[in-house]
């Protein structure tokens, strides 16, 4: 069984800007304190296999935090940077704003909304062919985009949907 569990609050939300994958903030104490409550619910419901993270520092430490909670070793974190977020393109480190789907992947320098949706779910099908549970440690826009292939949304309207909540643990049950 695939596990997907969005990082702990970083600087960034704190500071309510749009990070992306190039504004790469650390978590703050409070962050790290989501991190560990979430390891503990982990560790009384799930027994890991694997843990999967982004390779950015709010995703990395959340990661390693669990690791050290659920006793699984911080060695054999495996980061991927096909679960990195989406690349917001010149909207990063700006205000957070409401705004669409459009406004957001239409930002000049954004990524192709089609194209990070193929490389989370490139990840996502080649896990399924995994035994054991796989833990995987990522991003509000991965969750949104997961969630918009649930779903049947168009991903170019991936940003429309609700994110997940930081440190929130999610089963996926998509493939």
């Amino acid at each position: 069984m695939i596990y997907f569990l969005r990082h702990g609050e970083s600087i960034a939300n704190v500071n309510n800007v749009f990070a992306g994958q190039k504004d790469d903030t650390p978590l703050t104490e409070h962050g790290r304190l989501q991190a560990r409550d979430a390891a503990k619910e982990i560790q009384s419901t799930i027994k890991i296999n694997r843990i999967i993270a982004s390779p950015l520092v709010r995703t990395k430490e959340t990661a390693e935090i669990i690791a050290n909670v659920i006793e699984f070793p911080i060695k054999n974190i495996e980061f991927d940077k096909r679960i990195v977020e989406y690349d917001m393109g010149e909207i990063t480190g700006s205000p957070i704003r409401k705004v669409t789907s459009k406004e957001l992947t239409s930002a000049k320098g954004a990524e192709d909304p089609s194209r990070f949706q193929d490389r989370v779910l490139n990840l996502l099908k080649e896990l399924d062919l995994h035994q054991g549970n796989i833990l995987i440690v990522s991003h509000a826009g991965v969750g949104r985009i997961i969630e918009a292939y649930k779903r049947q949304i168009d991903p170019l309207e991936f940003y429309d949907i609700e994110p997940y909540p930081n440190a929130h643990i999610t089963k996926l049950d998509i493939l």
